[in-house]
């Protein structure tokens, strides 16, 4: 059985690809605009540079490969939007994108199983609802048009599952961490800058965006197994948050980092870095996803910030990789 991912170069797309059966060599196919760099290709993958926003690209990818299940989580790769991109180019990127993965699904693998992998940021913020777990069937409040992309994303998906029968499962990730994280976040960010004062015993500062807001945290891992069994049970056309259910301040999380340095940090508040759109409180309800599979989260926020946080003093000690 063929499996494509797309995204494959975000820290999800790392986790899910190394979750698949490593004796399947040569039918597990990631496609990126740009690929991992060469230290984190695992052997078992067929890597393949390409563009989803390119129609016939994306036909010529599903005609050769028929996969029978597709991960499209380019959506993991921009979960803080993209840097300098207007906002009608970053709604055109997403529906542009999800409207060539459904429609050559429909066109050459239509019995194949898509898992689209959207965004709890569609649930936004908006007043009444700063105090709750959201639930799958709470109306979208985008605040953002990175959140109104994934929202017309799911729109479209529905389109497809119900005037085309295509088998489409929606996943709604909150907010992840973990090893390989990418340092544009906020939690891989503080540690990158921590671990470069226990390495250069430099300024004992660092600089972050808001930290007043709470967040729903899973352990990548936990996220990448979720999402392996979304695809096996998922219900066609349902949506499924996939979040831990609890929350924790971006402010104890960074000081949890801090500790584990030892080192007697300040943290500075940079402007610069701040969202000018934050959310004060976004967490979710996993009961639906839950009563489906019986997963639940087995990695602890705590051990996930350990790992982190290794993991970045280990890549900044190691020599660039070659390539």
């Amino acid at each position: 059985m063929s499996i494509l991912v797309t995204g494959c170069n975000s820290t999800l797309g790392y986790h899910l690809l190394n979750l698949f059966p490593h004796n399947n060599q040569g039918r597990i196919v990631a496609m990126a605009s740009e690929l991992p760099p060469e230290h984190l290709r695992l052997a078992h993958v067929r890597y393949v540079k390409g563009n989803h926003q390119d129609y016939k690209e994306m036909f010529a990818l599903l005609s050769e490969w028929k996969p029978a299940e597709i991960y499209h989580i380019v959506s993991q790769e921009f979960s803080l939007g993209m840097p300098g991109m207007k906002a009608s180019s970053l709604l055109q990127f997403f529906m542009t994108g999800a409207f060539n993965v459904l429609e050559t699904v429909r066109q050459a693998v239509p019995k194949a199983r898509v898992l689209l992998a959207s965004s709890a940021e569609i649930y936004g913020g908006s007043k009444g609802m700063m105090d709750v777990l959201h639930r799958e069937t709470d109306t979208p409040q985008p605040m953002t048009p990175y959140a109104t992309a994934q929202a017309s994303c799911e729109l479209l998906a529905r389109q497809y599952t119900l005037a085309h029968n295509l088998d489409i499962v929606t996943a709604r990730p909150f907010s992840v961490t973990g090893p390989h994280q990418h340092e544009k976040f906020v939690l891989s960010s503080t540690a990158s800058q921590i671990a470069a004062i226990a390495q250069h015993d430099g300024e004992t500062a660092i600089y972050t965006g808001n930290l007043d807001v709470s967040r729903d945290y899973l352990d990548v891992r936990d996220q990448a197994r979720a999402m392996t069994l979304l695809m096996k049970r998922g219900v066609t056309g349902e949506t499924y948050n996939i979040c831990s259910g609890k929350v924790r301040t971006i402010r104890d999380m960074v000081q949890f980092l801090i500790n584990l340095s030892g080192y007697p940090i300040e943290i500075r508040v940079d402007p610069a870095l701040e969202r000018h759109i934050d959310i004060p409180l976004l967490a979710g309800s996993p009961e639906k996803f839950m009563a489906l599979t019986g997963w639940k989260p087995m990695i602890s926020l705590e051990d996930s910030l350990r790992d982190l946080y290794a993991e970045i003093k280990t890549r900044r000690n190691s020599p660039p990789p070659q390539g």
